[in-house]
């Protein structure tokens, strides 16, 4: 993530305003940004930084706060674009980090904790057999999987023989889940008669 540009929010009438974070949203004069609106909560909403992203949460307002035309009822991961609505006022999100985000090796974020996963901070949901496989790549990022360790990994419960067609295909549906172009891998790897690994850098830089 980009930590030299701020988030910012363009208002109707093309105004900007860059957020430093944590920022709070509301009525109170010492909100980062002021609603003038009686709608508007004293400590509205607040835009902060994950590591998945910037990350939008209500906070317990009692009018609510509004993407992109929903009512927010969970904190939600910002894109570039959105449209945030507190009482009359309407702010377009502006991400610094977009225009890299079609040049850039993908961003692979894992909150182990949760088990979450998301690519350029986008949320991926895993089968039970890819998370399977998925975490035992993450585990040993960077370095190889063979296809033994593969198969005891993914399917203890199999007592006869994993072949390698099931694996290959495994890998090709978490590729899929994984890749922005799943034709020219970035983030899971052959390596061509070992086996198998997740990178989060570019071979270069490993």
């Amino acid at each position: 993530m980009n930590e030299s540009y701020p988030p910012i929010l363009i208002d109707p009438l093309g105004e900007a305003v860059s957020l430093t974070l944590p920022a709070i949203l509301g009525r109170a004069a010492d909100c980062s940004v002021v609603i003038a609106d009686r709608r508007a909560s004293r400590r509205h909403a607040e835009v902060c930084r994950r590591e998945e992203g910037f990350i939008l949460r209500d906070l317990g307002s009692t009018n609510g706060t509004w993407l992109n035309g929903h009512r927010l009822s969970a904190p939600a991961l910002l894109r570039d674009g959105d449209v945030i609505e507190i009482g009359s006022a309407r702010f377009t999100f502006r991400d610094p980090d977009a225009t890299f985000e079609t040049t850039r090796f993908p961003r692979l974020v894992v909150d182990e904790a949760s088990g979450d996963v998301w690519v350029d901070r986008h949320p991926v949901q895993l089968s039970p057999k890819q998370y399977a496989l998925f975490s035992l790549l993450w585990a040993r990022r960077g370095c190889v999987c063979s296809k033994d360790e593969i198969a005891r990994a993914v399917w203890p419960e199999c007592r006869g023989e994993i072949y390698d067609h099931q694996i290959e295909s495994l890998v090709k549906r978490l590729r899929a889940k994984l890749e922005p172009d799943p034709g020219q891998p970035a983030l899971l790897l052959t390596v061509r008669g070992r086996g198998y690994r997740v990178v989060t850098e570019p071979s270069g830089a490993l």
